[in-house]
């Protein structure tokens, strides 16, 4: 490559400055690790940079480029890379650009063989260029360079989500200045504004892919020079070879590789005039070309695997000479293949020369037969040689004829034997009564065991596994204690206190219903009702039927006294209404005072009082001028309102004066008055005769255009006695299914209706009796505590028997209520499955998991996620009972309902999917868009202003917000895109409008379209949904005809302030803060400048998002900080404030003095003086007079810290100073900073998952009171939590900001019921970035392979535990019978029953099973350390070998022995890389620091003991493939490309070549893998692997084998390509800093909690496991759940709330120590008791333990030492378990230790 650019311009890579900038650029970032579709692409597109994806798969596959030249090898892993992100889901292009094409070229390559590299990027350009026109699907561009206007306008027109790159750290890229050249393509595309990713960190986890996502910098200082040579001139120049060549492909069938090998060979022989000696040599090479091409067209691809023998095609050697002459004209004719003569010929040039097969025919040229058709064939490549170049191949270099004996011997017809070198670790037996019929397809060969003398200890559960509780029921469980009581109270009182802010449509607290359990009706009483309704007879009156009528006649009576009494009092208070003087403000009283009354009231005066409303519009209606948008607002209020009148009881004046209003407007009359005639209070306005609407607007574009917002909404409605509302029709349906106990699926968006579906399941089973249960699952705990909250405020009932709850709450950190007594259990989706494989909740008929009757699943689509997605694939399908599946956003709603159709049917279940696409309340999206500059901020002005929905209805001034319309955003032509696109009325008249303006030709939107053809006169939402359906039609056809005029009309809609934003988005004005003697100055375009925007237009209260913790802080503190100065500067320097503080100050003085002399006249009267003239004291009377004054003082509440009204976004009219400190006394001191605190104070809050749940459950009580009018806040906010807004922002970029969690947030607007509209505002985002995320389609959601491991060990244990049955069987139904992997995943039910055999056998090796499914030893503490799979494997592994036994047992000093645990956990627990670990700066910063940071190595013997574990985890599972392969894809060979589906095969039905008889056996090829891919074993790879990863990257195809489920986890450096793990838990061991784990060791600050929580969390588990083990159930330590997700802080232990019932004492201990081992006593035999029988589901549970149990498991469980392959005894055995007993000591102490580190950050 050539050195750096001399440009005199500004410093560019390549020169120091520029090197030192562009790596200080790349080290600046913060990229963030993602699910790369279900986190943040989705359906979008993204670009793959060509030369870095070969790049990356020629290292990482291995493929032979020293050797050999395994061209097939290349092309196959870089398919197999591209399918397997097409397999998740992923869309992408892959882009090459020519000017860069020396970076798929490793470093310091020498010359001679660059060649290889740039030929195989040739033919796989154009190899993906010939696969696109077969699948006419563009996925491969090519480009001259980055600054090409071809590659601007592609970035224009498609945007691609994220470029992923490379970072230049491939190891083959050794030094020098092309290292900057990777980093240089990554710096331009950041800069350009796309996120950037490298595929060195690209990641496969089962159906996800991983990146480090880095968002954009804006915009960067331009670098110039490069160190990249000129392009290479491969461009196609006809000359007499080409055209001779072309003729005799019309005569002769050539393949794209005969054709190219034939015109470089004689390009060769032709340019060259060769003596002899070269003749010769050259001969010889050309000989064994011919013959190459001769074979491969014959021999499978599994025959050509070939070992190293000599030099290979080493540099300097004659091969290498000779390959590297045929690639220029190789790379020339590739280059305009498809212009050329050829393109239409048979294209496998990706397998163009196979470097091993041509070495081995070169080798052995003088020593071949071929058989006559194969020798006819070489002599026609030959004569096509001869009549292109002249060259006489065949005379000069003749190869030998077999005889017809010899051709029958070496030809075969089918295909080689495989390769039997494979290992074969014998099966271990087995057999189950549940799991042999699913294994039935499985056929092993298996070796009888001999027996041994060691016992295996059965798992048996002593105790929870969180506490220490004895899981036997008929333990009496120790009532809470005074201090648990009064936790349990205030936690209750929080509880209820919370429930009272979640309100209804109307705004009131929902009264709690009284449930009852409905006995069903006998069958004589309902016969006697069938009579009754089936007779004519009149029923007979009875006395109780006379006695209701006269209570309803006095009743009557009665309301029309207080009629009377509601009359006068109207009339009072209109002429209260009429005396202010604001219209503006009228109308505020009157709506307020009109929304309060109650339904007596509104039955009297309500239409009075509406008319009045519509009296007060029209007066501020004649204010404006009737061309001006706010005239129109005003009209469509009032269009809206009187048709709210008309629906009440309206009297005769009412009733005239609504119908003149109404023809005025063109609205329909209505019906006669129900009221007598009554004079109004007020005079109504009169209306000219020629109406409201002005000239020139019709009724049904004002409709349109302004009344959007106000059009009636519902959608086939009709009453319903189920449900307190008219129910669309899709909610009935909804019902219906409930009714009929069916499962559901409703998929429906925000504010759409779907929160009525939860509580009438839930009514269903609290009136059905008191024992059914039904469990809600929420993803987050502030969504789980919302839910109960709601529950306890609508639902009550009553039990006749003690600790029995409506409702109980269970999450990893807190408990309420009893689990097993409640009838509604709302928890997370961990918690429940830890219930349903829990053998005690299943172990007879009333046992809680067999009682549930409902599941109901909230945001179903959590099970695309990533972490915890896995989870709740496996609850769906081992839901033991219907289901209801609730989500808004579900990208394939027909896949998922098929799969979870199928999972329901399994079990018997029927499902119907609901489907409802429309918002109740619209959306309308702006970008801030002030003008620039700055201004003094010197406090808030009051705000007078009509409620007008949306943001842009009132335009007295300049808008500082730009429209979207929901078409201009479109990025993608494609009709997902469109159908995602949500359009109001106004942009459906707006978007026909535009339609028919620029249609053009064939273009035309019909005249059925029109909306005077469509609409009825009176519009309503369902009609305009049906209109927009329409016109998307016909809009989508012009979307995918690049030639209409869509691209005209979208820009025309997006209209001239898309280009000035877009040109103005990189000029960021200077916001350094600055005050002013008056007030800080603010920028207009900062976040405060916004949120005043907000509040002047009256769109507050909003939520403001932002998907960084730290983002969120630093929003709320500028907000905070500004107020907070302003308030500031205003007391310091406002003359009226500092002569109010001096009377203050004034008074205090008086009043102490007052104090002083009241002191005196005590001490007088203590002491007996009489004379209080003498002592200057006051009489009585004067004393009385002082304390009145006193009290009457406005000093009294004057607080001259609290902050003021014009410096504060807090509503005081929604909440007094006296109800908020109440609630802000209950929050800790330390819970919160104080100066997140004191922005409560301002009406300012944050939200997000690092804060302590009782503030964030204060910011929720407070922001629905309305107090709170903005809150900051993360997407936890977005799932599902009731905080309905006015407005959402979304402000600063973040790779979390994706369609999803878009819809998620933005859908807390325009709540139903609360707001008319909604807004979302996007702030500081780059408008092509808006656009992007608004059009964005949501990500198909894709289920993960359910089958691990642990859950396989877990349902042996509920098998075992519940004695095989039915429930514990048709669990392992559930998971076991599924068709496909997973949802998303391919059929493949024989490679499900495969795995689940072969992992049944590694858990048999490691002791965890017997041969009959009984669990043994650890399998507790394996199954209680699930989430950490497969981490819990590795620990096992050291545990049962006797790593820890040795540690704990050697003579070393405490302190080693507990700091090496900590070193070993380190290395299998909460991992992270380090991948700085070659950055000098960042070794310099470690170097000065107390932290390790790089983990030191594993200690030898404990990293020997995972070597052997993982290579026999290795046997195990290529034992698995190997029975696979031989049972189920025999005759099925692996010859297919993945990606592009090229078959690798004969070109005809010749018999296939046997190389092995034809070459001399020194040369033969290997027999064929079986394992291992034969496109792998093309570079002399083997079934022989290393590691695991190995096996899974390079096993053959139609073999399902994911990394991720098999039980191994990498070890560093030696399986992470040399990349260490951060040291960041063992630092923290040993000095408990998490600063400096942030700073040093650089975890993300937001992160760190968490990570040592999860570790604090694993530490008990184990803890607890051993000490089940050891039969401790007294050991201390209640050790807690495991945190859930990043969304909760577990409460401090004061502040855990313990509650009767539940499992625990309500006592909190902290491990001490450990205990000291329990006296051996002898087992005395008990004789059996008499069984008793359960009166309740309470009571029930075993007294004794089975045979089984009692006895050690030596039947089958046990195996000889001596028997080739079989485990060795655990070595816990040796010693009768002395020596565990000293292991779980030093791990009582280690947990100890840390815990007692990690309290201490708590506060």
């Amino acid at each position: 490559m050539a050195g750096p650019d001399d440009s005199s311009e500004s410093p560019g890579y390549g020169t120091d400055t520029g090197d030192n900038h562009l790596k200080s650029w790349f080290r600046s970032l913060s990229p963030t690790k993602v699910d790369i579709v279900g986190d943040f692409t989705g359906k979008e597109r993204f670009a793959i940079h060509g030369e870095a994806l070969l790049a990356h798969c020629l290292h990482a596959m291995k493929v032979d480029f020293d050797y050999g030249f395994q061209i097939l090898h290349a092309v196959h892993s870089v398919e197999t890379l591209l399918q397997r992100l097409h397999d998740r889901g992923c869309n992408f292009h892959v882009l090459w650009f020519n000017r860069e094409y020396q970076l798929s070229i490793p470093t310091e390559t020498p010359a001679e063989i660059t060649y290889r590299y740039q030929l195989t990027r040739s033919i796989l350009i154009e190899h993906f260029a010939h696969a696109q026109t077969d699948k006419q699907t563009v996925f491969s561009l090519v480009f001259t360079s980055l600054d090409s206007n071809s590659f601007a306008q592609y970035l224009q027109e498609h945007h691609p989500h994220f470029f992923l790159g490379s970072n230049g750290t491939t190891p083959w890229w050794t030094g020098g200045p092309q290292l900057l050249v990777p980093l240089h393509m990554l710096y331009r595309i950041n800069s350009a504004g796309l996120h950037i990713a490298c595929v060195e960190n690209l990641e496969f986890k089962s159906s996800r892919a991983f990146l480090r996502v880095a968002s954009p910098r804006g915009a960067q200082r331009p670098l110039n020079g490069d160190t990249l040579s000129p392009i290479p001139d491969t461009s196609f120049k006809e000359d007499s070879i080409q055209h001779r060549l072309g003729g005799l492909t019309k005569t002769h069938s050539l393949t794209a590789r005969e054709i190219i090998s034939l015109y470089s060979l004689a390009h060769v022989l032709a340019n060259h005039a060769l003596d002899v000696s070269e003749g010769n040599e050259i001969g010889q090479h050309v000989k064994a070309l011919l013959l190459q091409l001769v074979f491969m067209r014959h021999c499978n691809v599994s025959s050509r695997s070939f070992e190293s023998r000599g030099s290979g095609l080493a540099i300097g050697s004659a091969a290498n000479s000779f390959i590297c002459s045929l690639s220029e004209p190789a790379q020339r004719i590739l280059g305009s293949w498809s212009l050329g003569p050829f393109a239409n010929s048979a294209w496998d040039a990706f397998d163009l020369i196979d470097g091993r097969l041509y070495l081995a025919l070169l080798r052995s040229s003088h020593n071949i037969h071929l058989s006559c058709a194969l020798h006819e064939q070489f002599v026609q490549l030959g004569g096509l040689l001869e009549q292109l170049c002249g060259y006489d191949a065949i005379a000069k270099w003749p190869v030998d004829l077999t005889d017809t004996d010899g051709e029958k011997a070496r030809l075969k017809i089918s295909d080689p034997q495989p390769n039997q070198l494979v290992p074969s670790l014998s099966i271990l037996p087995f057999s189950h009564p549940v799991l042999d019929k699913y294994l039935t397809s499985v056929h092993l060969r298996t070796n009888a065991v001999i027996s041994s003398p060691v016992d295996h200890k059965v798992h048996k559960e002593l105790t929870h596994w969180h506490n220490k509780k004895p899981i036997d029921p008929k333990q009496p469980t120790k009532a809470p204690d005074f201090w648990a009581r009064r936790r349990n109270q205030r936690f209750m009182a929080d509880i209820i206190a919370y429930s009272a802010s979640l309100t209804g449509a109307s705004g009131k607290i929902i009264e709690p219903e009284t449930v009852v359990v409905r006995k069903p009706a006998s069958r004589h009483a309902l016969n006697k009702s069938k009579k009754h309704a089936n007779s004519n007879k009149p029923l007979e009156k009875s006395g109780t039927q006379d006695a209701h009528k006269e209570a309803e006649r006095l009743k009557e009576a009665k309301f029309q006294d207080k009629s009377s009494a509601i009359i006068t009092f109207w009339k009072g208070r209109c002429l209260e209404f009429s005396k202010e003087a604001s219209l503006v403000k009228r109308y505020l009283l009157v709506s307020k005072y009109f929304l309060g009354l109650s339904s007596d009231h509104l039955s009297v005066i309500g239409a009075e009082v509406s008319l009045y409303l519509c009296h007060i519009l029209r007066q501020i209606q004649g204010r404006y001028n009737p061309d001006t948008i706010t005239h129109y607002h005003v009209l469509a209020m009032l269009w809206s309102q009187i048709q709210e009148t008309a629906k009440l009881t309206l009297t005769k004046e009412v009733h005239t004066l609504v119908n003149r209003v109404s023809r005025s407007l063109k609205l329909p009359l209505y019906e006669k008055p129900g009221l007598p005639k009554r004079k109004l209070p007020f005079e109504f306005l009169d209306i000219a005769s020629g109406g409201l609407l002005p000239p020139g607007k019709s009724s049904l574009n004002f409709q349109l255009e302004f009344c959007g917002p106000f059009l009636e909404r519902s959608f086939d409605s009709a009453p319903d006695p189920r449900v307190p509302f008219e129910p669309d029709a899709w909610q009935r349906k909804v019902l219906d299914a409930i009714d009929e106990n069916k499962s559901l699926l409703v998929i429906a968006p925000t504010s759409a209706g779907k929160t009525f579906i939860s509580f009438y399941a839930m009514r269903k089973v609290l009136e059905a009796n008191d024992d059914d249960v039904l469990v809600y699952i929420a993803p987050t705990k502030a969504l789980v505590n919302q839910i109960a909250a709601e529950i306890q405020a609508r639902f009550s009932k009553q039990y006749s028997q003690e600790g029995r709850s409506i409702w109980a709450i269970h999450t990893r950190d807190y408990r309420i209520n009893n689990v097993k007594g409640c009838q509604i259990l709302v928890t997370v989706p961990d918690i429940l499955q830890i219930l349903l494989l829990a053998p005690s909740n299943a172990a007879g008929p009333t046992s809680f998991s067999r009682r549930i009757k409902r599941i109901i699943f909230d945001e179903v689509h959590c099970i695309g996620q990533s972490d915890d997605g896995i989870v709740w694939e496996q609850l769906l399908l081992l839901a033991p009972c219907p289901i209801i599946a609730l989500s808004a956003t579900v990208g394939n709603p027909l896949e998922f309902r098929d799969w979870l159709s199928n999972a329901q049917k399994a079990k018997g279940f029927d499902m119907e999917m609901v489907v409802h696409s429309s918002r109740y309340s619209d959306l309308r999206k702006f970008i801030h868009d002030p003008s620039p500059g700055t201004y003094e901020f010197e406090g808030l002005k009051p705000v007078e202003r009509l409620p007008f929905p949306g943001l842009d209805s009132d335009c007295k001034n300049s808008l500082p917000f730009s429209f979207i319309h929901p078409i201009a955003a479109i990025m993608d032509r494609s009709r997902d895109t469109l159908n995602d696109a949500s359009l109001e009325p106004r942009d459906c008249i707006e978007l026909w409008k535009h339609m028919t303006k620029h249609q053009i030709g064939q273009y035309q939107v019909p005249n059925p379209l029109d909306p005077k053809k469509m609409l009825p006169s009176l519009v309503k939402k369902s009609d305009v949904t049906k209109w927009e359906s329409a016109l998307k039609d016909v809009l989508a056809d012009w979307m995918l005809d690049p030639n209409s005029p869509f691209d005209e009309l979208r820009n025309d809609l997006r209209g001239e302030q898309f280009a000035r934003l877009s040109s103005t988005y990189n000029q960021p004005e200077s916001i350094e803060s600055q005050t002013s003697q008056s007030g800080p100055i603010v920028s207009r375009r900062s976040i405060f400048s916004l949120v005043t925007d907000l509040r002047s237009h009256g769109a507050l209260p909003a939520i403001i998002f932002n998907y960084d913790r730290v983002g969120c802080e630093t929003v709320l503190r500028e907000l905070y900080d500004t107020l907070e100065s302003a308030e500031a500067a205003y007391k310091q320097h406002d003359s009226k404030w500092l002569k109010k503080l001096a009377g203050f100050e004034e008074w205090k003085k008086r009043r102490e003095s007052a104090k002083t002399k009241d002191t005196k006249m005590k001490q007088t009267k203590k002491t007996g003086s009489r004379n209080e003239d003498e002592d200057g004291a006051m009489s009585k009377g004067d004393r009385a007079r002082d304390v009145a004054n006193r009290e009457l003082s406005v000093w009294d509440s004057f607080d001259p810290e609290a902050p003021l009204q014009q410096f504060s976004f807090a509503d005081n009219t929604k909440l007094t100073q006296e109800e908020l400190n109440t609630r802000l006394k209950s929050l800790r001191a330390d819970a919160v900073r104080p100066w997140i605190r004191d922005a409560l104070f301002r009406g300012i809050g944050v939200h997000h998952a690092g804060m302590n749940r009782q503030y964030r459950q204060i910011v929720e009580m407070l922001f629905r009171k309305g107090y709170l009018t903005v809150v900051v806040a993360t997407g936890t906010l977005a799932m599902g939590l009731n905080m309905p807004c006015k407005t959402v922002v979304f402000t600063g970029d973040s790779v979390f900001l994706t369609a999803l969690n878009y819809r998620q947030a933005s859908g807390r607007a325009g709540r139903r019921g609360f707001d008319l509209l909604g807004n979302v505002v996007f702030h500081g985002l780059h408008p092509h970035r808006v656009f992007e995320i608004m059009s964005a389609r949501l990500p198909d959601l894709r289920g993960q392979f359910p089958t691990s491991v642990t859950l396989i060990l877990r349902l042996f244990i509920l098998l075992h535990g519940t004695q095989n049955s039915e429930f514990a069987a048709n669990a392992v139904k559930g998971l076991l019978t599924q068709s496909r992997l997973c949802l998303g995943g391919p059929d493949a039910k024989m490679s499900i029953a495969h795995h689940l055999r072969f992992s049944i056998d590694y858990l048999r090796r490691q002791h965890l099973l017997s041969e009959n499914g009984v669990p043994l030893n650890f399998s507790g503490l394996v199954g209680h350390l699930y989430y950490t799979e497969n981490a819990v494997f590795a620990f096992h592994a050291l545990l049962k070998d006797g790593y820890f036994h040795d540690l704990s047992n050697s003579n070393r000093s405490r302190e080693d022995v507990i700091l090496e645990i900590m070193l070993v956990l380190s290395h299998l627990f909460c991992r992270h890389a380090c991948p700085q670990y070659k950055d000098k700066q960042f070794l310099e910063r470690v170097h000065r620091s107390p932290c390790v940071v790089i983990l030191p190595d594993l200690p030898k013997k404990a990293s020997e003991v995972l070597e052997r574990h993982n290579q026999q985890t290795l046997s195990i599972f290529q034992n698995y493939v190997s029975s696979y392969t031989n049972q189920h894809l025999t005759g099925m060979p692996d010859n297919c490309l993945p990606y592009t589906k090229y078959k690798v095969d004969s070109v005809d039905a010749q018999p296939t070549p046997d190389l092995s008889a034809m070459l001399p056996s020194s040369d033969s090829p290997r027999p064929p893998t079986v394992v291992r891919s034969p496109f792998s074993a093309l570079s002399g790879f083997t079934d022989e692997f290393d590691t695991i990863h190995e096996l899974c990257e390079t096993v053959r195809a139609g073999v399902f084998l994911e990394e991720s489920a098999v039980p191994y986890i990498p070890m560093a450096p030696k399986e992470t390509n040399g990349v260490p793990w951060n040291a960041y838990l063992y630092d923290f061991f040993k000095h408990g800093d998490m600063e400096a784990l942030k700073h040093v060791n650089m975890i993300k600050g937001g992160d760190i909690w968490y990570h040592l929580k999860d570790f604090s969390l694993i530490l008990s588990s184990i803890v607890t496991s051993l000490a089940n083990f050891l039969e401790l159930p007294n050991a201390d330590g209640d050790f807690g759940f495991e945190e859930e997700e990043d969304d909760e802080i577990e409460m401090a232990d004061d502040d855990r709330p313990i509650f009767s019932g539940d499992e625990g004492n309500g006592i909190r201990h902290d491990v001490c120590g450990a205990p000291a081992p329990p006296p051996q006593k002898e087992q005395k035999k008990t004789k059996a008791k008499k069984k008793v029988v359960a009166e309740s589901w309470d009571d029930e549970g075993s007294d004794e333990d089975t045979e089984e149990d009692t006895k050690t498991a030596s039947h089958g469980a046990s195996w000889s030492d001596s028997a080739s392959g079989y485990p060795q005894a655990p070595r816990w055995a040796d010693d009768g378990g002395q020596s565990l007993m000293e292991v779980f000591r030093y791990f009582s102490v280690l947990r100890q230790e840390f815990e007692e580190k990690f309290r201490k950050t708590f506060a």
